[in-house]
């Protein structure tokens, strides 16, 4: 089965090594090692490397999961209801606009 590379813009790129490196700042910063981090998040600190080097083959949600760890901020609030709310409205809008067409 052929293979196929996904080929990223630059902005995508240039984001994602941003998020890497502020993950990174944020870990130092509250004074936590490499290994600190990894087994909290139940990932291996390899892993944790290529999340902060901003690697775009690592999945998503561990960049979310680091960057909740170590504080960092992502959105407007870090309150979990507001977060389930704001989510709640754009699944409404999502259904409206699929209605609108």
């Amino acid at each position: 089965m052929p293979t196929h590379e996904t080929i990223y813009t630059a902005f995508t790129t240039e984001t994602v090594l941003l998020l890497g490196q502020m993950i990174k700042l944020a870990r130092i910063q509250r004074g936590m090692s490499e290994t600190d981090l990894a087994v909290r998040a139940g990932i291996a600190r390899g892993v944790l490397q290529k999340i902060e080097k901003g690697n775009l083959d690592v999945p998503v949600g561990l960049f979310f999961q680091a960057s909740t760890l170590v504080g960092l901020q992502l959105f407007e609030t870090d309150d979990l209801e507001r977060l389930q709310e704001h989510r709640s409205r754009i699944v409404g809008k999502i259904k409206a606009a699929q209605q609108d067409k």
